[in-house]
């Protein structure tokens, strides 16, 4: 590491799982005001903040062009979101808190760097690949399993789905599907779909239940 150059471990680990979520998986570009809004910081910080990175050789910045990960830098970033995603799975299983709960203490814990601990704590949940809100757990060696999951906005009607995932992870979201007992594993059947709105008509658990566009968008699902 030049001498020069000085970034918190926290601050490092909080831009580089934040450009991958925003790359989708590394497969995109990542622009400095995006980055700037999801961090809620000033464009002028993350500009400085992605040249330390850059010379940290964890991302490849060019200021017209935008930022993404190295190889380096992604490696890094997946190890970080293994240990989020470990931690709320460890939160919800064995210690009760609600998948509404779990993300904002998982913040905090995933700046542990203990591989040992994470490791030991994936092997008593019997090693997941998905946490508590239907994310892919990243294993060891970075890999994440591949899915044929669809949004429910892509599902058709008079089709049955089960429920796997969500991709809000706010409280006030996850309450909103708990609420209708739209929760991880619970199979839904897609009635019809509203023309004029695109709202969705959904049967679960005998019950009618009615979602805009929006929340279905959020939920990730696949068929039965």
């Amino acid at each position: 590491m030049p001498n020069n150059i000085f970034m918190r471990a926290e601050t490092i680990e909080n831009y580089l799982k934040t450009i991958y979520h925003l790359s989708a998986d590394n497969k995109a570009i990542v622009g400095n005001f995006q980055l700037a809004g999801k961090l809620n910081i000033s464009p002028a910080s993350v500009t400085e903040a992605l040249r330390k990175l850059h010379e940290l050789k964890y991302v490849i910045y060019e200021k017209s062009y935008g930022t993404r990960l190295t190889g380096s830098g992604l490696k890094l970033a997946l190890n970080i979101v293994r240990r989020h995603r470990i931690w709320e799975t460890y939160l919800a299983r064995e210690l009760g808190f609600g998948w509404d709960e779990v993300h904002e203490i998982a913040e905090e814990l995933e700046h542990i760097q203990n591989d040992k601990l994470i490791n030991k704590l994936a092997q008593i949940l019997g090693n997941p690949v998905y946490d508590p809100h239907g994310d892919p757990i990243p294993d060891e060696k970075g890999k994440i399993r591949k899915s044929n999951f669809i949004s429910l906005a892509e599902a058709k009607p008079g089709l049955m789905y089960r429920i796997m995932g969500v991709t809000d992870h706010s409280p006030v979201f996850l309450k909103h599907l708990e609420k209708h007992r739209l929760i991880i594993g619970a199979k839904i059947k897609l009635e019809a779909i509203e023309e004029f709105d695109q709202s969705l008509q959904i049967i679960c658990e005998k019950k009618e239940v009615v979602i805009s566009q929006k929340v279905a968008e959020n939920m990730i699902v696949e068929g039965v």
